[in-house]
């Protein structure tokens, strides 16, 4: 089923997510609703990388990522379920980034080039990834939302944020945008 995805400016996207205790069918199913919603959303210019379940108003630790971030027409995710860094490298990366709660905007955001984390599957069995680039990224993209933090909140200068246009072209964020920050 799909389901709304929640947007700033609110207030959901500023909660902590609650650890989740036991992985049931309604996790699962959850997490096949948050898949649903993010192939939903994807159109010709963009596709979606992962969502957050707080992203639908669910403030749980739960994420599904795309397994391939080459194409859209690749269908497959992972879902992680408590999925938590547990070791990052000192290096750091400058890239730009989007979110499906923050329409229309980007911004250029520091993280670490490589982490390694823990994390449960579907079948509540814990499982241990080693990611680097943009995979890194998207996970830790993914988590700070599970901490209430979302990316322009990484955004140092107002002169890192972009707009995009309907073919896809990334800008600079001027003035005359119509843009809500939080």
């Amino acid at each position: 089923m799909i389901k709304k995805i929640v947007t700033i400016p609110n207030k959901i996207l500023r909660m902590k997510s609650k650890r989740i205790g036991f992985v049931d069918d309604s996790i699962r199913t959850m997490a096949e609703n948050m898949i649903e919603t993010t192939l939903d959303w994807d159109h010709d210019s963009e596709f979606g990388a992962a969502l957050a379940a707080i992203q639908i108003g669910e403030p749980i630790r739960l994420t599904v990522v795309r397994d391939s971030f080459e194409s859209s027409k690749d269908k497959n995710f992972t879902t992680l379920i408590n999925p938590e860094i547990v070791k990052s490298s000192a290096e750091m990366i400058t890239d730009i980034e989007g979110c499906l709660s923050v329409p229309g905007i980007y911004g250029k955001v520091s993280r670490h080039l490589k982490i390694k984390v823990k994390a449960q599957n579907t079948a509540g069995n814990e499982i241990r990834l080693t990611l680097e680039g943009f995979p890194a990224r998207v996970l830790q993209h993914e988590i700070d939302h599970m901490h209430g933090i979302i990316f322009l909140d990484h955004v140092k200068d107002s002169k890192n944020l972009l707009s995009i246009d309907e073919e896809g072209q990334l800008s600079p964020l001027t003035s005359n945008d119509k843009v809500q920050l939080p």
